[in-house]
């Protein structure tokens, strides 16, 4: 290793958890290649993202799930803004893509150093405990 040369740095990334449907939204968008790969800043496809949708949806198969997590990199959310149709519906004809944006979105904003994503559903509150809450973000 070239001693003045500095480490590569790891890519950051963010988790975010998709349905079945959602992943097979994924893997009718996602491809392992796109033409003229070498001429985009940020090609609209990707191998390993597609490696990941079809292994969350072997596995999801597999184990009898109805969700997995994908592991995203900036340019990951990149390829699924640009696939995605914000439209799109899932084969049972409900409208997923909004859903599959956002999830992206939200990773995104957490990869740039903004609110971490959660991966847990929230609780419904009651209005006293909405009202608490909104008073404790505005300080």
């Amino acid at each position: 290793m070239d001693s003045n040369r500095p480490a590569a740095t790891p890519a950051k990334t963010a988790t975010a958890i998709f349905t079945d449907e959602e992943l097979w939204l994924l893997q009718s968008v996602i491809r392992h290649e796109a033409a003229q790969h070498d001429q985009w800043r940020v090609p609209p496809a990707d191998m390993g993202l597609n490696d990941q949708v079809a292994e969350s949806i072997l596995r999801c198969e597999e184990l009898g799930l109805c969700e997995a997590a994908l592991i995203l990199t900036y340019e990951d959310c990149l390829v699924i803004d640009y696939c995605v149709p914000q439209s799109a519906k899932a084969a049972s004809g409900v409208a997923i893509g909004k859903q599959v944006l956002m999830k992206s979105f939200r990773a995104r904003r957490a990869i740039q150093g903004g609110d971490l994503i959660t991966t847990e559903e929230p609780a419904s509150l009651s209005g006293e405990e909405l009202q608490e809450r909104l008073r404790q973000q505005r300080g």
